[in-house]
């Protein structure tokens, strides 16, 4: 363990809940708009604080059902947005996948969070929660398996910000458990950007801190550019482990969607090496049920292991067939 980089990365994780990132979105706001936006007075009610915040256009953009942005990242299943809802999700997935390295290789995996409003409304289950995301798979992180649960606790809840507590238990029975602050503003209004930074203890590895910077780019009603970026430190794992993609998001009909990505990621040590550079796209549509679907994803990496291998490339692709069944809480 390098214990020196403790004292940064605690710093950095308290740097950041601080509030450093709210403004730096703030500054950027401001920027963008350098006229102040005038709030509408009424004679009956002049606090402007006791409107709804739905009134600001920017907010509107965030919040609304019709956010093209929310709108692919629940049809795509991605978990960010599945674990901060005010709904029940369980997903029942059969996976068949196929690369030029790998061969043939099939998973039946159960992933979801349960609200439990009867012990506490901001209590809920979540199983399998390993932080991947929907078009993670370039660069998916296996380390917790289906097996994992952990309770989730929504310890503060505010207009831009939001922080869980997690804890629960891995698949080899050690336990674990996470502290996750998120903040999430509008930055103009087709422009949306999001942090989260979460420091976590996992039972047999130690310590780690992992941190994500996103951007929502709205490009109109049906189509959105989002870029990602996460990194990730470990007590047991010598540097950080980085990852960035590109995704252009496109919804068909309101029961098919397909996303074009290209992602890349690396370790800064032990050579600073960047492991893999990939392409896909995803194709996914809604059959017969509200509650199933069906995925396909070809994709092709460019592949190295060690600094002294060659640079290969593999094709993939991925078949997925699922079962989604929700329950909403939030009338």
């Amino acid at each position: 363990m390098n214990t020196k980089l403790i004292p940064v990365i605690t710093a950095f994780f308290l740097l950041f809940s601080a509030g450093f990132v709210p403004r730096c979105f703030a500054q950027l706001q401001q920027e963008k708009s350098p006229h102040t936006e005038k709030v509408e007075e009424h004679p009956d009610n002049t606090d402007t604080e006791s409107k709804p915040w739905y009134h600001s256009s920017r907010d509107y953009v965030v919040h609304h059902a019709d956010n093209i942005a929310q709108w692919t990242d629940t049809f795509f299943g991605d978990k960010r947005t599945e674990q901060e809802a005010a709904y029940s999700t369980l997903r029942l997935r059969l996976k068949h996948s196929w690369n030029e390295d790998d061969d043939f290789d099939s998973d039946l995996g159960l992933r979801g969070k349960l609200h439990l409003p009867r012990i506490n409304k901001r209590l809920s289950l979540l199983f399998s929660d390993d932080e991947q995301t929907s078009d993670d798979d370039l660069i998916a992180d296996d380390r917790d398996s289906s097996d994992d649960i952990a309770l989730q606790y929504r310890a503060r809840e505010k207009k831009y910000y939001r922080i869980d507590l997690k804890a629960g238990l891995r698949s080899s029975g050690n336990p674990k458990g996470a502290v996750r602050y998120r903040y999430e503003r509008p930055i103009e209004d087709t422009l949306i950007g999001r942090f989260s930074s979460e420091l976590y203890y996992r039972g047999g590895d130690g310590l780690g801190h992992r941190a994500r910077l996103e951007f929502d780019k709205i490009l109109d009603s049906d189509k959105v550019f989002q870029w990602h970026n996460k990194v990730n430190w470990e007590e047991e794992e010598s540097g950080v482990s980085w990852v960035t993609g590109f995704a252009l998001k496109k919804r068909l009909t309101e029961k098919k969607a397909v996303s074009y990505y290209v992602s890349a990621n690396g370790s800064t040590q032990p050579d600073g090496l960047t492991n893999s550079y990939g392409l896909g796209i995803r194709y996914r549509q809604n059959l017969f049920q509200p509650w199933i679907f069906a995925d396909i994803q070809p994709g092709y990496r460019w592949v190295k292991q060690d600094q002294h291998d060659d640079r290969h490339g593999v094709a993939s692709l991925v078949l997925r067939l699922e079962v989604v069944f929700e329950k909403d809480f939030s009338q």
